[in-house]
């Protein structure tokens, strides 16, 4: 069954509309509602994945919708905190925060100014990041570079970019594997759904 519809079964048809007014604005290829609800599936099944960690709370950057989080969140974990530098997208992810009746923290900032200081105990969550001021691939090495030189417990999405094959996104992802473990961390290197290559990788310090 559909984790999105199983988590938010008054509320997914809401999500799902809103998620498409944020990915097909007028005026702009319009993305097929399979899709979408595949994308939202990932989020949701990273958020319900992450919702077993006993972490004593998460930050998620760059969250756009921020569904891993309103996921994190509508399944009883406190203290979430979900932050993008979009006010746009931000107003979409409080729009459904308020919807779904979720208890979390959504904030407008930019993280390469102001960077989010976790608690010991936290994860950081990345879902497919990306940045207005640099490459992707950058954002994904400062990332995980960051986790590993404080220590902090996070959990990565990779970007499928355009120029990826699926081998070529494996190899990324088993490379951020590898020097990940060889730092001390504990990682999970997961495919999430079936339909698209997408893995989740969370790398854990205890």
């Amino acid at each position: 069954m559909s984790r999105l519809k199983a988590i938010f079964p008054d509320d997914w048809q809401y999500i799902l509309e809103v998620y498409r007014q944020a990915a097909s604005p007028p005026g702009t290829e319009q993305f097929e509602d399979r899709l979408l609800l595949i994308l939202l599936e990932i989020s949701v099944k990273f958020g319900e994945r992450l919702s077993n960690y006993l972490t004593s709370g998460f930050v998620e950057i760059g969250c756009g919708m921020a569904i891993p989080s309103l996921t994190l969140a509508k399944l009883g974990r406190p203290d979430v905190l979900a932050i993008d530098v979009d006010s746009e997208i931000i107003a979409k992810a409080e729009a459904i925060k308020e919807k779904v009746g979720c208890d979390l923290e959504i904030r407008c900032a930019d993280v390469f100014k102001d960077r989010p200081k976790l608690q010991k105990g936290q994860m950081l969550i990345a879902e497919k990041p990306a940045s207005y001021k640099k490459n992707t691939l950058e954002v994904e090495y400062n990332i995980s570079n960051w986790c590993k030189i404080e220590g902090y417990n996070f959990a990565i999405i990779p970007m499928f970019l355009t120029t990826d094959t699926r081998g070529l996104y494996f190899q990324r992802c088993a490379k951020y594997e590898k020097k990940l473990r060889q730092t001390g961390f504990k990682v999970e290197n997961k495919r999430v759904v079936n339909e698209l290559p997408i893995r989740w990788l969370i790398a854990t310090k205890w």
